[in-house]
């Protein structure tokens, strides 16, 4: 799942459990038109003037000036969270999704048109980032390319909700199919489940075809570091379909990916600032670490995870949800906050825990599959330099990272190197793995046993 922003899924909660009517009178179109607007650039303005404020006191010490402009970014949520409010705002008192509703009657797919209304939204975090980028081009002066930094920005901002805008298509088909037909979708919840589920697969099975449109990709050219990351998969027998490089152009960031659960789908990813700045040695162990999540299962994992969200959350509508919309039947912003604090929970705490605990399983394959920990070491201290991240996140805010700060990674390393049994319990599948494993058939059977209790 990546870094998902809870701001955007925030947006679309509220967008599509808001029932606005038009009979609540005539929507002002003009007033409507400026706060939209306002909502959308204001915060990137405050952004800017505030950003370049703090930017001149800026330390002059490489390492602290990194962390100080880390913080600076992270920070931005908090003007992101301004743009959701004010976006509230145009739901729920301007009628935005009623106007969008008027002008596009002409597009006869009631979802689509609804989910249309989230642009503003992403245009407002996008303006936010772009006034962060022209902060960033001032101090660290680099080379990045403004149209490449956006498009880059935007199609990972998007990239994760791929299933949901599939899942939106799927039901403007459903809604042009006779009423009989539609009324046997809604009377039971699984089938929803099952078409999420099945749209969910297809995207971890072709994710390298889904990734190659973030960044173009190129097969990897040089025989000798394609010969020798070969002969590494086979000593362990990872299977994978080919390598390539990622094009990040004027961005120049170093970094590897793995994507694709099937054998016969899977690819390695390497980015062309990679191939450039680091001698094989570096390389390789940095793929050793790609390798780790193959071994581990950790792609398969994700997906069982992403599963038991949705049968998780189906569980939690029909025990939680649906008294709460009986009691208060017309609070949709108090049924959008109890979906947002199960995500949030979900996968910004659980999920991303999971995922540290992963890079560390996969740091310390690495080390033991290439038998070179001074290697990888050195790997992750080039990565931080060129990728301007700092080596040490405190604790708190690492609890929100994907991956765990760089010094930490190194210490793990360093944990098995002397033989530390905290880290040589990660060379055995984990106990979180084995504990989501047990919970999904559980998880089934409620929603199944339920769902035949609602139909009695």
């Amino acid at each position: 799942m990546g870094q998902i922003s809870i701001v955007l899924i925030a947006g679309l909660v509220f967008l599509l459990s808001a029932e606005p009517s038009p009979a609540r009178g005539e929507i002002n179109q003009l007033l409507t038109l400026m706060v939209t607007v306002a909502v959308m650039v204001l915060p990137a303005i405050l952004v800017y003037f505030l950003g370049s404020c703090a930017a001149r006191t800026l330390p002059t010490n490489p390492s602290d000036r990194v962390r100080q402009l880390y913080l600076l970014k992270r920070a931005t949520i908090v003007f992101e969270c301004l743009v959701l409010i004010g976006y509230i705002c145009d739901i729920y008192l301007l009628n935005l999704p009623v106007l969008i509703h008027q002008k596009l009657g002409w597009l006869a797919l009631t979802y689509t048109r609804q989910i249309l209304a989230i642009i503003p939204l992403i245009v407002g975090m996008m303006l936010i980032r772009l006034a962060f980028y022209e902060i960033d081009r001032k101090v660290q002066r680099h080379d990045w390319k403004r149209s490449e930094f956006l498009s880059f920005h935007l199609k990972f901002l998007l990239f994760p909700l791929l299933p949901l805008f599939a899942y939106i298509a799927l039901l403007d088909l459903i809604e042009h199919l006779p009423m009989s037909v539609k009324a046997f979708f809604a009377e039971r919840i699984y089938i929803s489940v099952a078409l999420m589920t099945l749209l969910i697969l297809f995207v971890y099975i072709y994710a390298p075809l889904l990734l190659s449109f973030i960044w173009r990709t190129a097969p990897l050219t040089d025989a000798n570091l394609r010969a020798r990351l070969h002969r590494l998969a086979l000593r362990d027998r990872i299977k994978y379909k080919n390598i390539v490089v990622w094009q990040t152009k004027s961005l120049a960031i170093a970094n590897a990916a793995v994507a694709g659960i099937a054998p016969w789908s899977r690819q390695i990813f390497l980015t062309d600032a990679l191939i450039k700045y680091f001698p094989d040695d570096e390389i390789e162990a940095i793929v050793a670490h790609e390798f780790g999540h193959v071994r581990y299962r950790h792609m398969l994992t994700y997906l069982l995870f992403s599963l038991t969200y949705f049968l998780g959350y189906s569980l939690f509508y029909i025990y939680v949800g649906q008294p709460i919309e009986s009691i208060l039947p017309q609070s949709s912003i108090l049924s959008s906050l109890g979906v947002l604090v199960f995500f949030f929970i979900y996968f910004v705490i659980l999920f991303r825990y999971l995922s540290r605990r992963f890079e560390h399983q996969a740091d310390l394959y690495a080390v033991s599959l290439t038998g070179n920990p001074e290697a990888f070491q050195s790997a992750l201290n080039r990565l931080a330099y060129l990728n301007y991240i700092p080596r040490s996140i405190r604790r708190l805010l690492e609890i929100f990272q994907t991956h765990p700060s760089i010094d930490r990674r190194i210490e793990c390393i360093d944990q098995l190197k002397a033989g530390d049994p905290s880290a040589l319990r990660y060379q055995d599948y984990l106990l979180e793995v084995k504990l989501l494993l047990a919970s999904l058939p559980v998880l089934v059977g409620i929603l199944f046993f339920s769902d035949l209790s609602k139909l009695g």
